[in-house]
């Protein structure tokens, strides 16, 4: 389908200054400028069916506040005003190609799928009542029966792109592998480190001197597992029972305050250079497996203290194709472009096959 360029459409031209007593603000050429896209005409015909400028309007009526906001000049709002009439005339009239190929193959929508749709709507949106619903669509300049028409090929387009999409969802090992190959520059990573981390933050009743000693405590039976238990009692921390002896994660969830203490302090992998320069500079002299001391911040008016330990570490290189995390990463792009090639080349065949004629008017 060739470009929709909408500019002989929508006569935006301001009036001559000399015909006025004063120049217009921005505002004022804006609004007159919109007001005159209002005549009513026939934009374009896909495949029989007439697109006009109010189905338009109702498109870029919604974002007309942000493209008025978004210009200095009339030129850029008129510019910028019919790219976007130009791109919904190309949506609307895709949108109809895909409703015509439904239209001419042997598949029916049952009218069930529409009731259920509109009494949904009338549930959720209108407590039940039917007749606060047909008035709201009075007032919106409706029907009912055009609303279920507009409800019908919502639902028959969301269905037949819905196809699509599911034929090209699948992303089979050989793909991933390609892409990476491919695309190998952009997973080169920085040396990298997985951690743990513990938060500990002042108690309402407990001083200063009281929490650093708290956190050595921590700190000090993290490196010694055999005393957490006793430490969780000398502390009163409650959970549930630990099976066998307690580690790092068990005590995260129970006394870290940060919002990783429910994953048990569990940081990920990161870039060593990206963390905090104490942080990273403590790690470094970590072995894997080892605990910190409490590291201390003060970020306010009382301290924090972070414990961390070092779990993993990833030196700097490419990444490996085979991590889980990466072929997840991976896998969402090749899908996603392959969803997006499908439908393309789904849309160019419909116009192959459909008619879509610009109304120059």
């Amino acid at each position: 389908m060739k470009s929709f360029l909408l500019s002989s459409l929508l006569v935006l031209t301001a009036a001559s200054s000399s015909a006025q007593l004063r120049q217009p603000t921005l505002e004022e050429a804006a609004a007159k400028r919109w007001s005159e896209m209002h005549v009513d005409r026939i934009a374009a015909d896909a495949d029989g069916t007439g697109i006009t400028t109010s189905d338009i309007r109702r498109q870029i009526d919604p974002v007309i506040g942000q493209i008025r906001a978004g210009t200095k000049t009339d030129a850029e709002f008129e510019k910028a005003i019919a790219a976007a009439a130009d791109e919904s005339l190309n949506s609307i009239a895709e949108r109809q190609l895909v409703i015509s190929e439904f239209r001419t193959s042997a598949a029916r929508l049952p009218d069930s799928y529409i009731d259920s749709d509109i009494e949904e709507t009338i549930r959720r949106d209108f407590n039940g009542d039917r007749n606060r619903f047909v008035a709201s669509l009075r007032a919106a300049g409706t029907t009912p029966i055009a609303y279920r028409k507009f409800i019908e090929e919502r639902i028959i387009f969301e269905y037949m792109v819905g196809q699509i999409r599911r034929a090209a969802w699948d992303v089979n090992p050989g793909k991933i592998l390609e892409y990476y190959e491919k695309n190998k520059a952009d997973f080169i990573r920085k040396e990298q480190v997985k951690l743990r981390q513990i938060t500990i933050t002042q108690g309402a009743a407990e001083k200063p001197e009281e929490t650093a000693t708290r956190a050595a405590a921590w700190s000090d039976a993290l490196r010694h597992p055999e005393k957490i238990a006793a430490t969780f009692e000398r502390f009163k921390v409650v959970g549930k029972p630990i099976v066998g002896t307690p580690t790092f994660a068990d005590v995260a969830t129970r006394v870290s305050t940060d919002d990783l203490a429910s994953k048990g302090g569990d940081a990920g992998w990161r870039n060593l250079d990206d963390l905090n320069e104490t942080v990273t500079a403590k790690l470094k002299t970590l072995k894997i497996g080892e605990v910190s001391e409490p590291l201390k911040f003060d970020v306010g008016a009382a301290p924090i203290y972070v414990i961390v330990s070092r779990e993993a570490d990833r030196p700097k290189g490419y990444a490996d194709v085979n991590d889980p995390e990466l072929m997840a990463e991976i896998e969402g792009k090749v899908r996603q472009i392959g969803m997006k090639t499908a439908i393309k080349t789904w849309l160019d065949d419909l116009r192959s096959k459909h008619h879509v004629q610009v109304q120059l008017r």
